[in-house]
């Protein structure tokens, strides 16, 4: 039944038209028909609607006191009852769905003396028009991703597709948008879901993956540590084609533990070499949950488990502290170098704004052009005390690490 009326995101709100969805009688919720559980309610429920053009959402329910059984459940339309003007609600994007008081809802009881349900209520009207056929799969009680659509995404995933993307494949591989049954926000929570559920077994999923590989190829070495809660608290590895290249480009690593991953917060150590055709190649790796002197000595000493030969004659860092107690307790016959990379890019950070665009290219030819250690001091002390930086406290702590760092020492 449709009257003309003003409507409001499908709500009738300037009469009281009654909407009965026109669905075959076979289909339609009546009173004291029987379901095994309050499952196969919803679900019927739920196809009626479907049918119907409308999505449904779980309501009240009434509990035995003691056994806390449910007695009594209602299943109403996603458009009953009305939000409280008195809240604003801050509109971040459409949804689509609104309240608007409709009425149309089921109510099962409990069968006496057995485990089924039956209705005890069937309310079919409606005060809103329903959704037409090819939008209704895309209401919230009727949106569902299947198994093979979930593995799908997941398989993206592995490969770093961009959720937006992983939709338009899903949309191709369905046949269409309208017969994709969900939406972009429906994949965001079930990454999210699925990523939450990772995160609470690091420990134990980490060790399943490097179990694998080391199955795969013995030489293949890790050691992982976990906190009480089976969290990744530190983890290190090494495959068989890192430790043998170590054997031939061992003699320098560099170490760069400014990565950090976002999503756990661990910083990521790669430990890298260089092969005799100039390219990077990656010796080790390591996540730390704290960059401490105990962590950095956990992390070398697995290293020196892992790889044949010894020592590396030279370990190239970045400026920290506890990393080079560690280096020097662990590898006390290593030499320890800072990269000059990091060092100079901080100049820019460091300095004052007028001092650095006006003194940093004397910085820069310092550092790189002069080859004579009492040269380069003399030129570094003119510097700082023409530009008024004499007392300095970071240009101060490079120089007197300047041995660590400056190319000619």
């Amino acid at each position: 039944m449709v009257g003309d009326s003003e409507e409001n995101d499908d709500c009738v709100i300037a009469d009281e038209m009654i909407y009965i969805p026109e669905v075959r009688n076979e289909k339609r919720p009546k009173v004291r028909m029987k379901f095994d559980s309050l499952d196969f309610v919803y679900d019927f429920y739920n196809r009626y609607a479907l049918l119907a053009g409308f999505s449904i959402r779980r309501h009240s329910s009434g509990r035995e006191k003691y056994s806390k059984e449910i007695l009594r459940k209602e299943f109403v339309c996603c458009k009953q009852g009305v939000f409280k003007k008195e809240e604003p609600r801050a509109v971040k994007r459409h949804r689509g769905i609104s309240r608007c008081g409709c009425k149309a809802r089921v109510v099962v009881v409990k069968v006496s003396g057995c485990k089924q349900y039956a209705f005890s209520l069937v309310v079919e009207g409606h005060n809103h028009t329903m959704t037409p056929p090819e939008r209704v799969h895309f209401m919230r009680s009727h949106r569902h991703i299947s198994e093979p659509a979930k593995l799908l995404t997941k398989q993206l995933g592995s490969a770093d597709i961009p959720t937006q993307k992983k939709m338009s494949i899903l949309e191709v591989q369905s046949g269409g948008m309208e017969k994709i049954g969900f939406t972009k926000k429906d994949i965001y929570n079930f990454e999210y879901y699925e990523s939450s559920l990772m995160k609470n077994h690091d420990v134990e999923l980490v060790t399943e993956y490097f179990l694998a590989e080391q199955k795969n190829n013995r030489s293949f070495y890790f050691k992982i540590e976990g906190d009480s809660n089976d969290r990744l608290t530190r983890c290190f590895w090494a495959d068989a084609t890192s430790r043998r290249a170590y054997g031939f480009y061992g003699d320098v690593v560099v170490l760069d533990t400014t990565f950090n991953t976002n999503r756990y917060g661990l910083p990521f150590a790669p430990m890298l070499g260089v092969n005799n055709h100039g390219q990077t190649i990656v010796l080790a790796c390591a996540f730390l949950s704290k960059e401490t002197t105990e962590s950095f000595i956990w992390m070398f000493e697995e290293f020196k488990k892992a790889m044949p030969g010894g020592e590396p004659k030279m370990i190239i860092t970045d400026q920290d502290a506890a990393m080079a107690r560690a280096i020097f307790e662990v590898f006390p016959t290593t030499f320890h170098r800072l990269c000059i990379w990091h060092i100079t890019t901080k100049f820019s950070d460091k300095l004052p704004r007028t001092a650095y665009e006006e003194y940093w290219k004397e910085f820069k030819e310092t550092i790189w052009e002069i080859d004579n250690i009492d040269e380069f001091e003399e030129k570094w002390h003119a510097i700082i005390t023409k530009s008024g930086l004499t007392d300095h406290s970071w240009l101060s702590s490079v120089f007197d690490l300047r041995k660590s760092w400056v190319p000619l020492m």
